[in-house]
């Protein structure tokens, strides 16, 4: 194990799955940036983070655990700092992802399935556009297309993993996410329905 890995596990010892949280979004964050080919001030920043934290159901400030992996354990380090931005970079990107897939290792399995499927299915961008479609007074046809085609065939994914949270009792931020899809799925819905704007042609679903 790296001494990078090391004090990654000791600062999850310390400070749990709230530490957990911010370090995978930092590097989801990291990832994408690397992803889209732009040229950025380091490996993450302070507002791609809280976004990322956002889309994931988590509302806290992450700047006192930021603080803490860069000046008490030397996992990050400032790579740009002003009024309106702080970047940071990973001191050791691998040796961060060596200790949480270590932690990742000891969930229940069923709970690891969740996250993953919870994450190919992108719930948190899904729960923004069902937002923005919940709070507008009409829906445009592009958007009504959108919505029908996420209700039959995205829509029973999120279900399951919805049901088994349920049924399971898990209070995972990332996983009640599926729930709030489902309660904004059903407020959109009830918007169509008092517009009389839901229909739909049989024919063109059952067809082969």
């Amino acid at each position: 194990m790296s001494l990078v890995a090391a004090r990654v596990k000791e600062f999850l010892e310390e400070y749990g799955e709230r530490a957990a949280l911010v370090l995978r979004a930092a590097l989801e964050v990291s990832e994408e940036y690397k992803a889209s080919g732009k040229n950025v001030l380091g490996d993450f920043d302070y507002k791609g983070l809280v976004q990322k934290l956002k889309l994931k159901g988590i509302s806290y400030n992450p700047s006192p655990l930021l603080r803490k992996l860069e000046r008490e354990y030397g996992i990050i380090e400032t790579t740009y700092k002003s009024e309106k931005q702080h970047w940071w970079r990973f001191i050791d990107e691998e040796g961060v992802r060596e200790a949480l897939e270590g932690e990742e290792d000891i969930e229940d399995p069923k709970l690891v399935m969740l996250k993953v499927q919870a994450a190919a299915l992108g719930l948190g961008e899904i729960k923004e556009k069902l937002r923005k479609l919940s709070s507008k007074k009409k829906l445009n046809t592009a958007e009504r297309k959108w919505f029908k085609n996420f209700a039959f065939e995205t829509l029973p994914l999120i279900v399951r993993i919805a049901e088994t949270v349920i049924e399971e009792g898990y209070e995972d931020p990332e996983l009640m996410e599926a729930v709030r899809v489902l309660k904004l799925s059903m407020r959109v819905a009830n918007k169509l329905k008092a517009k009389g704007l839901v229909t739909l042609d049989i024919n063109e679903e059952i067809s082969p």
